[in-house]
């Protein structure tokens, strides 16, 4: 409940902060899971991520992969925060096939090995619009895992 509670606070402040965002065309929602394949501090020049989708296009289910790669400024000390501020995503799903840019974003660290992750997608190929990602970036595991959610602006 603490954690729902406090990605909804994150992602309200998140909302408020950035620029206005239309919702995606295809409407695409969901749940994304996955593991970073790649840390941007260790030579990649992006936090690379891949994983799975349980998602719906147009209020009709279908399952994806994705693939995320964002730049961001150094992981934040514990209860600090730092910008997401550029990348690349695409998600493959069974009704179709979407893509386009990162735009901005946030990394909040939780003090325990974990970290609040607010995001804004562009989608560039398949549609068009915004999708907001929201979830849980995990280090307590390696490889590090992340649970989130796609939403509508």
């Amino acid at each position: 409940m603490k954690e729902s509670v406090l990605r909804l606070g994150f992602l309200g402040v998140f909302l408020l902060t950035v620029q206005p965002a239309i919702a995606s065309s295809p409407v695409i929602v969901g749940e994304i899971s996955g593991v970073e394949v790649c840390a941007q501090q260790v030579g990649c020049d992006a936090a690379v991520f891949t994983g799975t989708c349980d998602c719906r296009v147009n209020n009709r289910r279908t399952l994806g992969f994705f693939w995320v790669a964002v730049q961001h400024d150094s992981l934040p000390a514990s209860f600090d925060s730092a910008a997401i501020f550029a990348g690349k995503w695409n998600l493959t799903t069974l009704r179709g096939s979407f893509s386009g840019r990162v735009l901005e974003g946030n990394i909040f660290n939780n003090g325990d090995d974990t970290f609040t992750i607010t995001v804004r997608l562009r989608v560039r190929r398949g549609g068009s619009g915004d999708i907001l990602v929201s979830g849980v970036l995990s280090h307590d595991d390696f490889p590090p895992t992340f649970d989130g959610d796609l939403i509508q602006p």
